[in-house]
């Protein structure tokens, strides 16, 4: 199991062709621009400054699988990226979580709305690799639970039991459940038994297919408002987990990436309500968008476990 985790991170001519009759209405027409802010001067500056931006962002979101899904869930966003950027968004769809950081390495995908342990991954693979901006959840933390008369009163209790997750990579269903176990001394690998079940998971708990559950807090309130309060109990709660950053590829122009992530905060709830549009994105209610750098990918390596090719990453952020 740990041996997996470490695995995981317009060109624009001006023409004039005015007579000499012609000059003082231009002039005039010069000065009116000036007034109102549209110096022709400024304008020619602002088209050399954007002759290098992408005609289409290449846009890729972690944790959905395929391009149909993505396609229903972003499709608002899609609309509202493109009227604010004045450019073509295409969406880039990934099978998998591990695809991000190689699609960002070899130059596939431009712009990646990532999960922590993607966004790890991919410095990992691209250590150029900018992030934007951030997606602060609200209540984002991982928790393991238990029936609520279960045998189990502290989490070191499960050891020789069987635990059910997402799939890997999961930053609330995988790395912070397994972060907690190894946090309070247990070995993943003989201590307990971690069954990645996916969207199973929750049923196996029900089932008793398994002892406990590990994911974030949103999946237990889900299952005491089907099941009633009296049914389900948190046997272990881990601490906040990290945003989910905007990352942009190096390969991007410095002005392209300044005017994006001036677009993410200048314009945050528009887009975040677009993203909001689908219920199945109900993961960022109440959230907000949010300043990160690099020095947060301290918390999401030592989340991973400080894995060794993840730590190499985030050289001089003081990681120990």
């Amino acid at each position: 199991m740990n041996k997996l985790m470490a695995g995981m991170l317009t060109s624009v001519t001006m023409l004039a062709a005015c007579g000499a009759e012609d000059q003082p209405a231009a002039n005039d027409q010069n000065n009116n621009d000036e007034e109102n802010g549209n110096s022709p001067v400024s304008d020619a500056n602002n088209d050399a400054d954007h002759e290098d931006w992408p005609d289409t962002l290449r846009f890729a979101v972690t944790g959905i699988d395929g391009m149909e899904e993505l396609q229903r869930r972003y499709d608002l966003f899609q609309d509202t990226l493109e009227d604010l950027l004045d450019i073509d968004v295409e969406f880039f769809a990934l099978s998998d979580r591990t695809v991000a950081s190689t699609a960002m390495e070899y130059d596939e995908v431009d712009v990646i709305l990532s999960g922590p342990s993607e966004y790890a991954q991919t410095k990992s693979a691209e250590p150029e690799a900018e992030p934007l901006a951030a997606i602060e959840r609200d209540a984002y933390y991982t928790v393991i639970i238990v029936h609520e008369d279960s045998e189990f009163e502290t989490i070191e209790d499960l050891e020789g039991h069987s635990v059910a997750m997402k799939e890997a990579g999961s930053t609330s269903g995988h790395i912070g459940p397994s972060a907690l176990f190894i946090e309070n001394g247990m070995d993943l690998d003989n201590d307990v038994d971690v069954e990645l079940l996916g969207d199973a998971r929750v049923e196996a708990l029900k089932n008793g297919d398994v002892d406990a559950l590990g994911d974030g807090i949103r999946y237990y309130d889900m299952m005491v408002e089907e099941d009633g309060e009296d049914a389900w109990r948190i046997l272990h709660e881990g601490p906040p987990l990290p945003q989910d950053p905007f990352v942009a590829s190096p390969n991007l122009p410095d002005s392209f990436k300044e005017e994006l992530q001036n677009i993410l905060f200048e314009h945050d709830e528009e887009i975040l309500g677009a993203i909001l549009d689908h219920e199945d994105n109900e993961k960022y209610q109440q959230a907000d968008m949010v300043e990160i750098d690099d020095s947060d990918c301290r918390k999401t390596v030592i989340l991973m476990l400080a894995a060794q090719p993840l730590t190499s990453a985030c050289s001089g952020q003081g990681l120990s």
